[in-house]
């Protein structure tokens, strides 16, 4: 080749990688005021933190938020809703999905590297670990016998204390994703699988599993969320892409809500329920509706949103919201205009 030709690619690739920084520069400096400008508008009684970037897990412990997401986990201080630093010894974790607390106060972190546990002060690696049928764990819950309980992408296993044991030993159905676990107040066990082809929903009475899929009146197989309401009924969020719903089982039987019953969107992402009986269904695309059947209002980012994807929700001692999202985490003041 000769040296100008040689010369002039060489120039013109500086030229081209020089292009593709500012570019990238610009699009970071764009992104930070974008970002900036939506924290500093938000109404009244609303705050949008960041970091963390993205949450998809949360828990409120006392004056600690815990947040867990794909950056792993982040500390809020409940009261100032500033960063605080990590317990001492935090293991290193990977994607968190989600934290969760038992009843003796020890919070156990489900995350795709294993399994660890905060208890007394001190950290405890659960898995990965000698006999632990286990690494990545989806999602966490426990029994009223005390038992923890952990669901995979092809399993769900229980700890009584004697162990880890799958749940197939009580007949439990093959499972693609145990992405969501809840233990109603009837004792019922429920597992959402949400995987978008094979998805399903399980339910366990005690002595025998129900499953229900769309063929049951479910609007979509893959299951995001689950939450009980003060009525006893059980809400699944499910949905993958643009297409899903909520869904209500109450009395043997599921109602279904999509966007033309007022949802935000049509694949659901989470579900809550708060003090004052109304539900909270997130979309993945397109915000919240907060209400009841018939009467539903809906949040997005332009409301004061810090994303429009909401993955999970809670509610603290003070009657605040704790929204975790796509982009970072929305605090709503307890009475604040929510609808």
């Amino acid at each position: 080749m000769p040296e100008k030709r040689y010369r002039d690619l060489v120039v013109n690739a500086s030229y081209l990688v020089a292009g593709i920084l500012i570019i990238v520069v610009i699009v970071l400096i764009l992104q930070a005021a974008i970002g900036y400008m939506q924290v500093k508008s938000t109404p009244p009684g609303w705050e949008i933190i960041r970091p963390p970037a993205e949450v998809s897990t949360l828990l409120i412990d006392n004056d600690t938020v815990w947040t867990g997401g794909k950056e792993g986990i982040v500390l809020i201080n409940r009261t100032t809703r500033e960063r605080i630093n990590l317990p001492a010894g935090t293991p290193p974790v990977s994607y968190v999905r989600q934290i969760f607390r038992d009843h003796t106060g020890s919070i156990w972190i489900g995350h795709d590297g294993g399994l660890i546990r905060f208890t007394n002060g001190s950290w405890q690696i659960v898995a990965p670990g000698p006999g632990i049928p286990f690494i990545k764990v989806l999602s966490l819950a426990e029994n009223k016998d005390g038992s923890i309980i952990a669901g995979t992408e092809t399993d769900v296993f229980v700890n009584n204390g004697n162990g880890w044991q799958s749940l197939r030993s009580l007949g439990m159905p093959h499972i693609a994703l145990a992405e969501v676990l809840l233990v109603s107040r009837s004792g019922d066990f429920w597992v959402g699988c949400g995987d978008p082809m094979r998805g399903a929903l399980l339910r366990f009475d005690g002595t025998s599993w129900h499953p229900y899929t769309t063929n049951d009146g479910l609007p979509h197989p893959a299951i995001r969320a689950l939450a009980e309401d003060p009525n006893g009924a059980v809400w699944a969020a499910t949905g993958y892409s643009r297409r899903g719903g909520a869904a209500r089982f109450l009395g043997g039987s599921w109602t279904n809500f999509t966007t033309a019953d007022g949802l935000a969107g049509e694949s659901t992402r989470s579900v809550f329920t708060d003090r004052q009986g109304r539900i909270w269904i997130g979309s993945e695309y397109d915000g919240i509706a907060v209400g009841s059947e018939g009467r539903w209002k809906i949040l997005t980012e332009k409301d004061g949103l810090a994303g429009n994807e909401v993955k999970t929700m809670v509610q603290d001692d003070t009657g605040a919201y704790w929204l975790g999202t796509n982009n970072g985490l929305s605090w709503i003041a307890p009475h604040s205009a929510i609808g």
